[in-house]
């Protein structure tokens, strides 16, 4: 037992040791230890919900959330007016979207793309059945880039219609 013992901490301690020395060796690589004072890079992206519709969103539209049960309670990840105009809630800002591409892939699926002034969005919608008189229910992902390359994807439920 002393010997499982002695060669387990022998073992645990090279395998700190080369852990140690080799987050110097590198200046791509930084390592973040306990005693460091700086903070680990943490910017990341996250699509919150909202639920109240911004004034641009008038008549016809859609709004997506990230579960049928988000939906049912009117808490939404996105929306747009069927033309131009998106919007996500980005970090906690809701944030605006003017469309620049939108292409029919298949009948039943679209992309489209959308820029904001730190945003670049793909969004693909896949059409489900007829969920109400002028509305119909959609589901697909919500892809997420920030300027500096940091991304985000999304899988989202939700209705189209007027």
């Amino acid at each position: 037992m002393l010997f499982k013992n002695k060669f387990l901490s022998t073992f645990l301690t090279a395998v700190t040791l080369t852990f140690l020395f080799a987050c110097g060796q590198s200046s791509s690589n930084k390592c973040v230890t306990q005693t460091d004072n700086k903070k680990p890079d943490n910017d990341i992206l996250t699509i919150d919900t909202f639920s109240t519709f911004p004034p641009e969103i008038d008549g016809c539209s859609c709004y997506f959330s990230n579960d049928s049960a988000e939906f049912n309670k009117s808490e939404y990840i996105y929306m747009n007016d069927f033309a131009q105009t998106s919007f996500l809630k980005i970090n906690g800002v809701l944030t605006k979207f003017t469309q620049t591409d939108y292409k029919e892939v298949s009948k039943t699926t679209t992309i489209s793309k959308a820029k904001s002034d730190k945003y670049e969005m793909t969004i693909e919608v896949i059409d489900g059945k007829q969920s109400g008189d002028e509305t119909s229910l959609k589901s697909g992902t919500i892809k997420l880039t920030d300027k500096n390359g940091k991304t985000i994807i999304k899988t989202f439920y939700g209705e189209c219609g007027c």
